[in-house]
């Protein structure tokens, strides 16, 4: 796990990442990881990466720094442009796999997708997995077919047809089915919700997060965006973009943006724990819809008042409550968020660094405090970018020594 983030406001923007990373699926925790990266050693915009440490088997840090070898000096107007450049990049470059190795990841994610079905199952009818008939898994994969068919799909995949998918996949599908040594399998009804599933822009069981931050070159205010990149096949890659943010003359001023592990952050920002957030918006439902059940109960028994016990029961209560959560929403956000995001809006570049690097040492603070594995930790690579000064390091860990490798830095820009 990870936790990363980013302080932007007119001057510059300050990013911090710590280097906790879990050795694949063992519990094992290391402090080595770099999450940073220059995307240009020329321009000042760079990219953080969280989640999975690897693209389909090729590592990240390989990726961008393949990536920055190739765009040299070359530049673009904004960061935006950087996003997709670097995803032409990924398709020009096969995805950095052949063929198999992009059928071997898509056969994990239908593993994964059958395994979530019969979890689901489990949940909602209480049959054990061991128990489950094909009869049951042939139903709840139809329903997963009803719901996902009309899912909104990632943007590559858009005019993607179940025909295309059915003759790339069919028979890595047809092999799965045989492996489950089920008899009579309906292999096609398997294959079609796998389709609505793997296309949908919600499925995402593993991916990297990838953060594009800095500056383009017509932009004089920071901009960052986030993308979920998943897997590529059949010449096209799953990604989904998520929420930008922008600083700009009349639009927002500063942001404190985090990602990956985000609740201690969160926490500062809003004033209180998502977590807790969540439990008293739950306590909020259910108190109202058990005051209003009791109300009725009450009126029901005397029959001069039965109809107003109709009357209460025709109530919205999802709207009530949703009402009541939007103030909570609005009291938080003018009490906390925005005296913070307005001090931001004031902060030079040297507290912008420190302010990065305090969310991540909190966070990591949390977490050796609670009981599991410590999965934000480790040295915090802090750098802040500027319009003037380009991307400069604050913090940084080294793997070597850098006063006995001159070379490297000398021929760095070579």
């Amino acid at each position: 796990m990870t936790a990363i983030v980013a302080v932007l406001n007119k001057h510059a923007v300050a990013i911090a990442a710590d280097s906790a990373v879990t050795m694949g699926n063992t519990h094992k925790v290391v402090n080595s990881a770099n999450k940073i990266f220059t995307l240009s050693k020329y321009h000042p915009v760079a990219v953080m990466t969280y989640s999975s440490a690897a693209f389909m088997g090729t590592p990240w840090d390989i990726i961008i720094k393949e990536y920055r070898k190739q765009l040299h000096d070359t530049s673009f107007l904004t960061v935006k442009e950087y996003l997709y450049d670097f995803i032409a990049f990924l398709h020009n470059r096969n995805f950095f796999c052949d063929e198999r190795t992009q059928k071997l990841f898509m056969n994990s994610m239908l593993d994964f997708f059958y395994g979530l079905c019969r979890g689901e199952i489990e949940r909602n009818s209480g049959i054990a997995i061991k128990d489950q008939s094909k009869e049951n898994i042939e139903n709840k994969l139809a329903e997963c077919l009803k719901n996902n068919k009309p899912a909104e799909k990632c943007r590559e995949f858009e005019s993607y047809s179940y025909e295309d998918f059915k003759k790339y996949a069919y028979d890595e599908v047809k092999n799965y089915v045989s492996n489950l040594g089920i008899a009579d399998f309906n292999v096609d009804l398997l294959c079609e919700s796998f389709f609505c599933y793997l296309t949908a822009k919600f499925s995402k069981p593993f991916y990297t997060g990838l953060v594009f931050v800095g500056y383009g070159e017509s932009e004089i205010y920071p901009a960052l965006y986030p993308v979920d990149i998943v897997l590529g096949m059949d010449g096209l890659l799953k990604y989904s973009e998520g929420e930008n943010s922008i600083i700009s003359e009349h639009g927002s001023g500063a942001a404190i943006v985090p990602f990956a592990q985000t609740d201690v952050t969160q926490t500062i920002i809003r004033g209180i724990n998502p977590s807790f957030q969540d439990i008293i918006y739950n306590v909020i439902d259910k108190s109202i819809k058990s005051y209003s059940g009791a109300i009725t109960n009450i009126l029901d028994g005397d029959p001069a008042t039965s109809a107003v016990s109709t009357a209460v029961k025709g109530l919205d209560k999802d709207s009530i409550i949703k009402d009541i959560t939007t103030q909570i929403n609005r009291e938080m956000f003018s009490r906390y968020s925005k005296p913070l995001i307005d001090t931001v809006v004031l902060l030079d570049k040297e507290d912008m660094a420190n302010m990065a690097e305090s969310f991540i040492s909190l966070t990591s603070l949390v977490r050796r405090m609670q009981p599991g594995e410590e999965t934000v930790g480790g040295p915090v690579d802090v750098a802040v970018i500027s319009k003037g000064d380009g991307f400069v390091w604050i913090n940084r860990k080294h793997y070597f020594k850098p006063e006995l490798n001159a070379s490297f830095f000398s021929n760095y820009f070579k």
